[in-house]
Parts: structure tokens; sequence; C-alpha cells
């Protein structure tokens, strides 16, 4: 049987406000698909990816829109990221701020991940896909690359540009279309999909981030919170949650976003009979199971986006907790 890649709903950041523009009804499509309505404004729910393909489809059949992916990628960047897009604007320069963006998208998408690599001057940005040939799935490769280009502009420059853009599939749109949104060369029907850009970008500093997307993230932080209000334990597991990828779990980093001193919050955790290091363990065993249970993902890679800083440590964690090893839970669960 294959396995049921899932990815979490972030990935639909921006889809509320895109497809009005193109006369659509955003809950009328979500619908029609079986995603609950309010999916996109809690980027915590995990999708199938075969249903995200399907949603995409049908936004370009409905929509007339070939180009979807791509438009729903501009919208995106450090917004797609939830409250580590927040942290990120702190980093010293591009090069560590693609480091938890790339940590964070191991740990949220079992369908694909990126790798990073250098050589020959450049930095190369591979889209590692686990599902291979799943029918349909070109507009979320777009959407996929897309995003991740705006990234790179958002966090360090609008005037950053590509050397090349390989993907797999041919052009679902007049090729004009791809040079218009990565004003680089793009190559079509590829051996794989990635980015190359020039390495010296790595050391770039960060741009200031503009006053509406601080605002954007203020709100975002805000309204995750409200979904757990009197339960400071859920507060606090779902801030671990949405930011393993910085791999900076502090207790007083925690204490910033939820914007209460750090003993307070010590005590707090306390009288609910729990504290900021078995949450965060919970939080580090509750991604590890989801990918363990479906994704293909290499122990050694989801070792190190969760934060340990071995895989040894990782495994005597998890024996701890399952009774066995990672490679038997996941065998067992197979």
């Amino acid at each position: 049987m294959n396995p049921t890649y899932e990815i979490r709903s972030g990935t639909l950041a921006g889809f509320n406000t895109l497809v009005p523009q193109l006369g659509g009804s955003p809950a009328r499509l979500l619908a029609a698909v079986g995603l609950p309505v309010d999916c996109v404004r809690r980027p915590d729910i995990l999708i199938p990816l075969a249903t995200l393909v399907d949603l995409l489809n049908l936004c370009v059949c409905e929509l007339n829109c070939s180009d979807f992916g791509l438009r729903l990628a501009e919208m995106q960047g450090l917004r797609m990221l939830g409250v580590l897009g927040k942290l990120l604007l702190g980093e010293e320069n591009l090069d560590a701020a693609l480091g938890a963006s790339h940590r964070y998208m191991v740990l949220h998408n079992q369908a694909d991940h990126w790798r990073l690599a250098e050589g020959n001057g450049c930095l190369i940005a591979r889209r590692v896909s686990h599902s291979d040939g799943a029918k349909g799935s070109e507009q979320y490769s777009e959407l996929a690359l897309g995003a991740a280009c705006r990234l790179f502009r958002e966090l360090a420059g609008e005037d950053i540009r590509p050397r090349q853009v390989h993907l797999r599939h041919s052009p679902l749109s007049p090729p004009q279309r791809y040079h218009e949104y990565f004003e680089a060369e793009v190559l079509f029907a590829q051996e794989y999909d990635c980015l190359v850009f020039e390495v010296e970008l790595l050391q770039r500093p960060l741009k200031a981030p503009s006053e509406s997307l601080v605002q954007y993230f203020e709100e975002f932080t805000r309204a995750l919170l409200l979904e757990h209000r009197g339960d400071v334990a859920g507060q606090v597991h779902t801030l671990i949650l949405q930011t393993l990828g910085a791999q900076q779990h502090s207790l007083a980093q925690v204490a910033q976003l939820v914007d209460t001193p750090v003993r307070t919050l010590q005590r707090h955790l306390r009288a609910a009979g729990t504290s900021f290091k078995q949450l965060l363990l919970e939080a580090r065993m509750e991604t590890a199971r989801w990918h363990l249970r479906a994704s293909n993902i290499g122990i050694g890679l989801l070792s190190a986006s969760l934060g340990y800083t071995d895989t040894s440590a990782f495994s005597k964690a998890f024996r701890t907790v399952h009774g066995r090893s990672p490679l038997q839970w996941r065998k067992q669960q197979r």
C-alpha cells in the first residue's frame, strides 16, 4: 500500500486573498475537495498531498488560470513559515535564515524536502520529492519552487535572481510567464526541480522587514495563542511545534512570544503539571512519529532537523518514550 503523504496547511498561505481576485470562492473550492473552510487560517492542519494537488488543479480549471501555482507562490515567502518567519527576522544573514527554514520545511512536509549544496560557485537548492511521479502534481511543483524563490527575495532583497531554474515537467503556461516570475533562465524536462543561485548570496545580511510583515506576524501569533486561550501548556506546545526548525528552543524565546516573564511562565507550567522540557520532548516525539509513519525521510536528517546533536541522542530519546528505536517503530507502523 502506498503511503499517504501529508503537508501542513501553511502551504495555502495567500489562498483566501488570491482566489477572490480571480473571481472564485475560497470556501466553495476548499469544500469541493473536502477541506475545512478555516484550514487556511490554521497553518497546522494536516492535508493529504493528493488533496492539495486536487485543489490546485481544480483552481486551474475553475478559475481558468494555468499559472495558479506561481500566483499563489507570489503571495507566500516568509508568511508560509508561520511563527518561525517572525524568528528568522533576527538571523544574522541569509545562510542562517535558510538553515532554519530548511529544517522547518523538512519537519512540516512529508511529501518532499529541500537539499542545499554548494559547488562551482553556486548554491543549489534542490527539491527532493518522496512521491516521484505523482499524477497531476506539476502545479504543486511550481508552487514549491516559486515560494522558495520568493522566500530568498523576502529575506534578503528583491534584487535576488537565480542563475537558473530547473523544472522536471513541461511548461504549463507560456514560457515567458516563467521568465517573468523567476527573472532567470528556466529549463524544463530536467532531472530534478531546483533553483541555482550565486553562492555569495549566503553571506548577504537580511533586509529590514516591512511594517506590514511585522504586523502580519504579530496578528498571526496572537490568533494562534487565542486558539489555546486559558491553556498555557497548549500555547507553549503549539509554539514549539511552530518553531522546531529554528533550533532555539529556550524558555526565554517562548516567553517572549507569549509576552510573559520567564519565571511567571515557569510557574504557570508547573501549575499545569508540566514543564518546558517535557513539552519540547512531546513536540519532538509527535513530529517524529508523524514522519516515521509515512515519509521516507532518513533518520539522520530527521534527527538533525528536530534539534538533536546526533542520531544516537535522538534514538535514545525515542526509545525511552516508545520502547523501541525509530527504525523499529517505523517498520512496525508500515
